[in-house]
């Protein structure tokens, strides 16, 4: 570990800003806590249960993990009392009174069971004036160490932020505790829980017990070196073969290129011991007779194939653990077969609905868990607290965590992956990694409490505030009935927990806390992140409205679009805070914050020129139809833009065509002097092979004075191969121009014929799907 221990002659100042620790008062500590800390009048002594001279006693053959506890345990009390205590090996100890860490003779002298504490456990155990901490074979008295020290008013709420309190006086617990949890694989992915002393503190598993780490058919069996030679390797779909879609699981010689790779990849890395076996993250299971004929002998389920596929890999490698997906498309369990018992089934809910636990929105889940339960004992539900498509923005599923973790542990999972947002500026996730960690370790804690105790050591006077802000968000989602999706929107609760009079109400209450912390400007910014989701929501919500008071435009008295100047100021505040707290990503895969201000830098610009545009408001005569989800022809001319930070649903101004070249005539009404033509077409940024929407293949333009005699079409080809495969930039392509010089021509009709794939190709995950191509506006000068 890289952790920063002070020497024996650091001053408190010196530790504190090499350390990153803030000393605060024990104000917020339980009642039962505030009688165990107390100030001494005596400098240069720790007095412990009334008693000076202690000292930090490990084995005199100490393991990395005692030796580190014992480092923890007197770097964060010299935090506290500005005295070190010593640490000695147990052989060479002398004195009376001591904190016996580990596995130590006293400990074993006085009957410490170190067996029932496994690997993680820990255990508390008052012997006289000593108290002896020991914990189990992996990290437990390392997890000992941090839970003695929030008995003592220690809290570690972020990665960069660990409350001490103040005094050189402590009492350690009086009676003995024992500690082991029940979930004994438990992770969650926040950017706090990157940090090592984090991921301790709060006994979070390590993720370097996985060699491979789910979606990992590509990595164990590649498309660019067998898609050629043997495309029978792959799947199978409408009788033809796609490499790079998923394996033919029914092929034995899959079988034996998949165990040859894993072989080698486990002979370069021996230790993990998990190693994935599992589905890419596509729907495109093979449909071969075999395979098929597996599915229907297992239960009729894709999960059978998979199930028999891995079972097979498994029994090659005894000493390890062989993980697969239960997830999407292979969620429910088969029939009429068994897992290995070195087979770990991770158990997907990608698809429930998050306003209430998942064993009330999605009772199908919860007949796939008991279904799988009876298959194996040996399951790690992936659970989901994140909105994949808008990571920085309201979700307020808080009151969920609790009964889903309590839920699993009930059906007898005890491995969790909690996965969350990993980008900074995600709502509350401080808060949430904090309230998942305490949940994952002891599913029955009080989670208010815990929110509460962290709301009001993190933010200070501003926690009563923000929480308030929880709970009105919580009571107005379960008030309007809305379904929450982790694939959500803003947008889609603007007239639920995100309306006009919430919005208002978690503004002023967000007003409230800035003021109530403005003095410290610490805690002030951490009140502004917070803030952040809020301002998102506003301008997601914004765009899709005109003259409403939260809307980005509004019409000016001469009938043109404006922008508002309020919502511009905090579209630019919103990006300027992002960046100063270091969110990389809007979104799962595309849209870091330069890129979300350009998007609508973009806007602004071409809202700019509208004043000189000839097709503002003018008549659109359509000739094929925009798709079904899609705003009408009006919007090709009604002078909005589209904000092209789209992770799968477009902005509304986005006008698409489903399987359907985008063909329409624009009437400007009277004949005037063209010079140019344009349309800006929408490309797909996350996962170009993956995303419904591609480019056109080219746009042509001709023109005509009567509506019936048309010139010569002026065609504008796509310089950009959309196939990511051979050409990797186009997923940095936002938008492309199809600009045409017309050159002063006299014309009233502009006739529009923009050429679509119509089916998506040979090398798209979901090809012979229909194709969208998408535009916001025609803009004729």
């Amino acid at each position: 570990m890289n952790n920063v221990h002070p020497k024996k002659d650091m001053s408190r100042g010196a530790f504190l800003k090499t350390s990153g620790m803030v000393a605060a008062g024990i104000s917020p500590l339980p009642a039962s806590l505030m009688s165990t800390i107390k100030n001494n009048s005596l400098a240069g002594q720790l007095y412990i249960n009334g008693i000076a001279g202690y000292a930090i006693v490990i084995p005199a053959q100490a393991t990395a993990v005692e030796q580190e506890a014992a480092s923890q345990l007197q770097h964060y009390l010299f935090g506290m009392s500005k005295v070190n205590l010593p640490v000695v090996a147990e052989s060479d100890y002398t004195g009376k009174t001591a904190i016996y860490l580990g596995q130590t003779r006293y400990a074993k002298t006085n009957k410490f069971d170190f067996g029932k504490l496994q690997e993680d456990g820990y255990a508390f155990k008052p012997v006289g004036k000593n108290f002896v901490l020991a914990g189990g074979s992996g990290k437990g008295v390392l997890y000992g160490v941090y839970g003695l020290l929030e008995t003592l008013g220690f809290r570690k709420y972020t990665s960069d932020y660990t409350k001490i309190p103040t005094g050189n006086a402590i009492s350690f617990p009086k009676e003995d505790v024992v500690d082991v949890p029940f979930v004994k694989y438990r992770t969650t992915s926040y950017r706090d829980t990157r940090d090592p002393e984090y991921t301790n503190w709060h006994h979070l598993s390590s993720r370097d017990n996985w060699g491979l780490f789910v979606h990992t058919f590509d990595a164990l069996l590649s498309p660019d070196e067998y898609g050629k030679s043997h495309p029978e390797y792959f799947s199978q779909i409408n009788g033809s073969r796609e490499p790079g879609t998923q394996l033919c699981l029914s092929n034995p010689a899959v079988v034996d290129v998949v165990v040859a790779n894993l072989i080698k990849k486990i002979s370069a890395n021996p230790a993990p011991l998990y190693w994935s076996v599992s589905q890419n993250d596509n729907d495109q299971h093979c449909q071969c007779d075999n395979c098929k004929a597996l599915d229907k002998k297992y239960g009729d389920v894709p999960s059978g194939s998979m199930l028999f596929f891995v079972n097979k890999v498994a029994k090659q490698f005894p000493d390890k653990i062989i993980s697969t997906l239960a997830y999407w498309y292979s969620r429910s369990a088969p029939k009429n077969i068994q897992a290995e018992k070195n087979v770990n089934i991770m158990l997907c809910n990608i698809e429930s609905k998050r306003q209430a636990p998942v064993y009330d929105t999605d009772p199908a889940f919860a007949n796939d868990l008991k279904d799988w339960g009876k298959l194996t004992s040996n399951i790690l539900i992936w659970d989901y607290n994140i909105q994949f498509s808008n990571l920085v923005s309201p979700f307020p599923n808080l009151h969920t965590i609790k009964p889903n973790i309590k839920y699993y542990t009930e059906n007898n999972v005890n491995s969790l992956f909690m996965q969350s947002n990993s980008q900074a500026g995600g709502e509350m996730a401080g808060l949430r990694a904090y309230l998942i960690c305490k949940l994952m370790w002891n599913p029955e804690a009080d989670d208010k409490a815990i929110i509460d105790d962290y709301l009001n050591g993190y933010y200070g006077a501003a926690g009563p505030f923000i929480r308030q802000y929880i709970d009105q968000m919580h009571d107005s989602l379960i008030n309007t009935k809305f379904q929450l999706s982790i694939f959500g929107d803003p947008i889609d609760a603007k007239d639920s927990y995100l309306s006009v009079e919430m919005l208002n109400t978690y503004k002023q209450l967000f007003d409230k806390a800035e003021q109530a912390v403005a003095k410290d400007a610490a805690v002030l910014k951490r009140v502004q992140i917070a803030r952040l989701p809020i301002m998102y929501a506003e301008i997601q919500i914004g765009r899709q409205e005109v003259d409403t008071p939260r809307s980005l435009y509004m019409h000016t008295a001469d009938g043109m679009v404006a922008l508002r100047p309020v919502m511009k100021t905090l579209l630019t505040q919103f990006v300027d805070r992002c960046k100063e707290e270091g969110v990389t990503r809007l979104r799962e895969r595309s849209t870091s914050p330069d890129d979300y201000l350009q998007s609508y830098q973009r806007i602004f610009t071409k809202m700019d020129e509208m004043g000189s545009v000839l097709s503002y408001k003018k008549k659109i005569i359509p000739v094929t139809q925009p798709g079904k989800t899609s705003a009408g022809v009006e919007g090709l001319t009604d002078g909005i833009f589209g904000s092209w930070e789209s992770w799968s649903n477009p902005d509304a101004h986005w006008i698409g065509y489903e399987g359907e070249h985008m063909d329409f005539v624009l009437d400007l009404g009277a004949v005037k002097t063209l010079t140019s033509v344009n349309m800006d077409f929408l490309n797909a940024q996350a996962q170009p092979d993956w995303n419904l929407l591609v480019l056109p293949k080219f746009v042509s333009y001709s023109t005509s004075g009567d509506g019936v005699a048309y010139s010569e079409p002026i065609t504008v080809t796509n310089p950009h191969d959309p196939n990511p495969k051979v050409n990797p930039d186009i997923a940095t392509i936002a938008v492309q121009s199809f600009q045409a010089d017309l050159k002063g021509v006299n014309a009233r009709y502009v006739k529009v014929h923009a050429e679509s794939l119509l089916k998506l190709p040979a090398w798209h995950i979901r090809t012979g799907k229909a194709a969208w191509i998408y535009s916001d506006e025609i803009v004729v000068k």
